[in-house]
């Protein structure tokens, strides 16, 4: 990548960052610092010229950029940009978002009975926003008994009985199993974002970390209305 630069703007960038020295001798005589060059004889090449008299400021000011920026800029000045740094420019992925965990009474919160309130539902220890089915899960609707828990055995066995409507597996047959999954997989994971997940799913029993605890990715995601 090059940048539309005049021969003249060109040149008074060479002799901006040419290293001290190859100019005439400095006020301090030979061998020794100038004054306008208070750090001595080390000082980097491009910073020369900005004590006070080494020679004429390149016209684009570099100062108050960060210094990867500014070796970026230097370099597309100088048409040497690699392919690289603009791949990593352009490409740079995003920070990944930090894990939300809930505890049951802060889940319990979000049952839809408020309205403007999200409308999450947690299913094997993962916390989704059912928001845009509040048709099916807000206040008054259907399944409205499953959200503000983890209701795993519930949507695993098609269940709403309350006895149902909670994170424990135990005793569920190979067939509620594989539907759980079918479930989880292809329609929460499908069609709600995660949000979260209930500290079951992040923590040990005796509260500490789970170091086996992976974050669920959701690459077929896609945000749409139920109907």
């Amino acid at each position: 990548m090059r940048l539309g630069l005049s021969s003249s703007h060109v040149l008074s960038f060479k002799q901006a960052t040419k290293a001290p020295g190859r100019e005439s001798a400095p006020a301090g005589g030979p061998g020794r610092p100038g004054r306008g060059n208070a750090r001595g004889p080390g000082l980097p090449p491009a910073a020369a010229g900005a004590g006070g008299g080494a020679g004429p400021r390149p016209p684009l000011v570099l100062r108050g950029m960060a210094g990867g920026a500014a070796r970026v800029l230097l370099a597309a000045l100088l048409g040497a940009l690699p392919a690289a740094a603009e791949r990593e420019l352009r490409f740079r992925p995003p920070a990944e978002a930090p894990v939300r965990l809930f505890t049951e009474p802060e889940l319990a919160r979000y049952d839809g009975q408020q309205e403007g309130q999200p409308i999450y539902l947690a299913v094997k220890g993962v916390v989704f926003d059912v928001t845009s089915g509040k048709e099916f899960y807000g206040k008054g609707a259907p399944y409205n008994a499953l959200v503000g828990k983890d209701s795993t055995r519930g949507v695993a066995k098609m269940s709403l009985d309350p006895a149902d409507l909670t994170h424990d597996i135990t005793g569920l047959t190979e067939e509620e199993l594989k539907s759980l999954d079918d479930i989880f997989n292809n329609v929460y994971k499908a069609k709600y974002p995660i949000v979260g997940y209930t500290s079951r799913r992040i923590l040990n029993e005796d509260g500490s970390p789970n170091l086996d605890f992976k974050p669920e990715d959701q690459p077929h995601f896609n945000i749409k209305d139920e109907f």
